[in-house]
């Protein structure tokens, strides 16, 4: 596969997909389904292998869920709704599907900029510069997730965590900071592995969650196995004898503490100066994009998560977008 794509480097692409998850995949199988060849399709993933953001960030023991947070279930493409998988069993779904459909992914190929020249646009990649009629932009906002507006310790970096899969986290006190399903899924992860966890939200109560989420949660709390505690805020975070200390906004209510490890989940950023270097238009910070995902800039689409809103979609969703985007440009490239 590498060897094909130093020989590739330079030539001309009929697509180029950036984000090689759920959205980018389906791009390149709906490509294949409408008559392209798997060559024609060149899916850049930054990451070293596909679904890059759901190997990184979802717990091994987390499902991947048809039905994720109430969002349709109904695919209007080629690929089927698959039924809820674990983890390792979404990843290996990925996986055949690409050798399956013959897809060329490119791996640890982070794209930096996409520019339109003369009706050709192209994508910057490394010193790379490929050229293509098509650009999907996939970029899903799991991977930048939110991190706090003040500053961590740079000693402390190991102690601050942005996912619980990264480092293997057993018998600590653990701080989560959240207050949407993936704070819950994370404690119930956690709370598995004997840890103490602890669930700060700055709300006054849990109407982001799913009900699924809500009830999980507070079956732990009510177990005593989980700490919650609502309407607090973190505003910093020091160094104490080598671990983190909290600091809450309200220390009448909620003490300054000391804890072995700190998760963030506060959701994730969509990568909007990216899209604004490209020429994208943008309104209230977010995409405009029509039904198909077309942009501003002729033939530069949106999928996945750009196209689902601010708090994500789901593999279904970006399924669905694929099909849209595929459906709008096909006749273009015959």
């Amino acid at each position: 596969m590498e060897s094909w794509y130093l020989l590739r480097v330079g030539s001309h692409s009929k697509v180029i997909v950036i984000g090689g998850g759920p959205a980018g995949i389906a791009v390149g199988v709906e490509c294949v389904e409408v008559g392209l060849s798997p060559q024609d399709v060149l899916i850049l993933e930054k990451g070293e292998s596909c679904a890059d953001a759901i190997r990184k960030f979802y717990p091994d023991k987390k499902m991947t869920l048809a039905n994720y947070k109430g969002l349709p279930t109904v695919t209007h493409g080629h690929l089927p709704v698959f039924p809820d998988l674990t983890k390792p069993q979404t990843l290996s779904y990925f996986e055949d599907l690409i050798s399956r459909y013959k897809l060329q992914v490119r791996y640890k190929a982070e794209a930096f900029k996409v520019s339109s020249e003369a009706g050709v646009l192209k994508t910057l990649v490394g010193q790379q510069t490929l050229s293509s009629d098509v650009v999907c932009i996939g970029i899903g906002i799991l991977g930048r997730p939110n991190k706090p507006t003040y500053k961590i310790p740079t000693n402390l970096r190991n102690h601050v965590l942005f996912d619980v899969t990264s480092q293997k986290l057993e018998g600590q006190k653990i701080l989560i900071v959240g207050g949407g399903d993936t704070s819950s899924e994370y404690c119930q992860v956690l709370a598995e592995e004997r840890n103490d966890v602890t669930l700060v939200c700055r709300g006054n109560d849990l109407s982001r969650m799913m009900e699924v989420n809500q009830k999980a949660l507070m079956k732990l709390v009510d177990a005593k196995r989980a700490r919650l505690c609502l309407g607090v805020e973190t505003i910093g975070i020091e160094e104490f004898e080598g671990r983190p200390k909290v600091l809450f906004k309200d220390e009448g209510k909620m003490p300054h503490e000391v804890f072995d490890r700190v998760v963030f989940a506060i959701g994730g950023t969509t990568p909007i100066n990216f899209l604004r270097t490209a020429g994208v238009d943008c309104k209230n910070d977010w995409p405009i994009f029509s039904e198909s995902g077309a942009t501003n800039i002729n033939n530069l689409y949106l999928i996945g998560d750009l196209v689902a809103g601010k708090t994500g979609g789901s593999i279904i969703t970006a399924y669905n977008s694929a099909f849209r985007s595929v459906s709008g440009f096909k006749s273009r490239l015959s």
